[in-house]
């Protein structure tokens, strides 16, 4: 039988096919651990300003609703849902062949069923009558939410 020896080396030439693997391994996690292109599903509108405030740190166990006024009794709600790119628009009540649906409620009961912690954010235009955030507000405290949140603009305050 023939021995089979090592190929000599050439110190003018290195093997670099072992970096390029652990390279390639270190792309890949780094990919797959960051948050690329997260978005909140808020909406450009015009906030309301506001002197006191605070920025909310962990946005993982929160929804973003934006409440916009369309001169109806009650404002358009979207959201942007798991699994979807774009904002729904989430209604109070819609009937269904005979069957009365609310999506809003039923979407913050369930996300509030499986998170203790949950989080909402309302997002309402600047120039909106605030009865149109009344409907808002019920849903959430029917949905039982305990933490809601109204996103606003900071100012300075005049001394």
């Amino acid at each position: 039988m023939r021995k089979h020896s090592m190929p000599e080396s050439n110190v003018t030439h290195p093997n670099v096919t072992p970096l390029i693997d652990v390279v390639m391994c270190l792309i890949i996690f780094f990919m797959l651990v960051a948050k690329i292109g997260v978005t909140s599903g808020a909406e450009e509108m015009t906030l309301p300003k506001a002197i006191l405030g605070q920025d909310i740190k962990d946005l993982g166990n929160t929804l973003t609703l934006n409440v916009r006024n369309i001169n109806q009794p009650l404002p358009m709600v979207t959201a942007l849902l798991p699994g979807h790119h774009d904002t729904t628009e989430l209604k109070f009540e819609e009937n269904r062949g005979g069957k009365i649906e609310r999506p809003l409620l039923d979407l913050l009961k369930a996300a509030r069923a499986n998170n203790p912690e949950f989080k909402v954010i309302i997002r309402g235009e600047q120039d909106m009558p605030y009865r149109l955030l009344e409907p808002v507000l019920f849903v959430s405290a029917q949905a039982n939410v305990k933490n809601v949140n109204f996103a606003t603009e900071t100012v300075q305050a005049k001394k």
